[in-house]
Parts: structure tokens; C-alpha cells; sequence
């Protein structure tokens, strides 16, 4: 008769017990890395897509945080609810109201995971339409698990963008 018996299958159950708790910390550790660089990709391409979108249409674009109860800007340098990516052309630093030929916020950035926190050195950050813009801002997204990293995306006063690891 061919099979395993009771024996062996209770040492192959053990050994594949012992695999798991090594293995579940550094799976959790490479989940919120990920999860971490992920946001910093999408925050630092929302902020090149509003640098172009700015020259492109000759208007002032602003990105900015999110309110949690509405798609409009908070005035606030925490951006944990998300941001929004918008036109400006009255220049009075909020969002214009949609028309149905340009819906406007063009982009909406939800909620970021608990695990992750947002801040920013300005409440928004203005592109100008020479790809210019408002002042510099400095946004940092770190993990609030214990030996995370932090990324940060800076914008210049001349418009160029930059994202760094820390």
C-alpha cells in the first residue's frame, strides 16, 4: 500500500506550521511597502498630470486635500482623506464648478489606508500655466507600522517634481 502515515503527516503539518510564523511578518512587511510605494506613484503622477494639465490648457490647476464630506478642497496639510486634481480658472484657489463639456475635479484620489499617513507642507499646490508653481511644498507619506520608510514628493517653485525615499 502506497501513502504517508499519521506520523509522517503530523511532522509535514508542524514543519509547514513553523514555515508560516517565519514567513507571515515578512509577507505583512512586504504588503505595507508596497502598499506604501504604490501611494507615492500615484501622488507624484497626480501631481505631474496637474503640471501638464496647467500648461496644457493655459489655466491655473490646483492639487489639493481632499474634504472628507465633499469633493471640494479642506483647508488642511493633513491629506489623509485623498486629494483632488483641478481646474482653477478664476484663480480664487478652489475648484470651478463643473460644466458638462469639463467635469472638474479631473481627478480624485480616495482614502489612504490606515496603515498610511499624508502630510503636506501646504494646504494646496497651484501649477501656474507656464508648469510654474504657487511656492515649494514638500509632501510626506510614511507607514505607521514599526521600520517604515517614508517617501517624500517635492515641488518646486519652478514646477519640477521630485520623489525621494527616506
Amino acid at each position: 500500500m502506497h501513502g504517508f502515515t499519521v506520523l509522517e503527516l503530523m511532522i509535514g503539518v508542524a514543519v509547514a506550521a513553523i514555515l508560516a510564523v517565519v514567513a507571515a511578518p515578512s509577507l505583512r512587511d512586504f504588503t505595507n511597502e508596497t502598499r506604501l510605494r504604490s501611494m507615492s506613484s500615484q501622488l507624484v503622477s497626480d501631481l505631474n498630470f496637474a503640471r501638464l494639465e496647467a500648461i496644457k490648457r493655459n489655466a491655473r490647476v490646483l492639487v489639493c486635500a481632499k474634504d472628507a464630506a465633499a469633493n471640494t478642497c479642506a483647508t488642511a496639510t493633513n491629506w489623509q482623506n485623498g486629494w483632488l486634481v483641478c481646474y482653477d480658472a478664476d484663480s480664487d484657489d478652489a475648484c470651478d464648478a463643473t460644466i458638462a463639456t469639463d467635469p472638474n475635479p479631473m481627478k480624485i484620489a480616495g482614502a489612504l489606508n490606515a496603515t498610511l499617513q499624508l502630510t503636506s507642507t501646504s494646504t494646496f499646490i497651484r501649477f501656474n500655466p507656464v508648469g510654474t508653481a504657487n511656492s515649494a511644498a514638500v509632501l510626506t507619506l510614511k507607514g505607521t507600522w514599526t521600520g517604515s520608510g517614508t517617501r517624500t514628493a517635492s515641488v518646486a517653485g519652478t514646477g519640477y517634481i521630485t520623489s525621494a525615499k527616506n
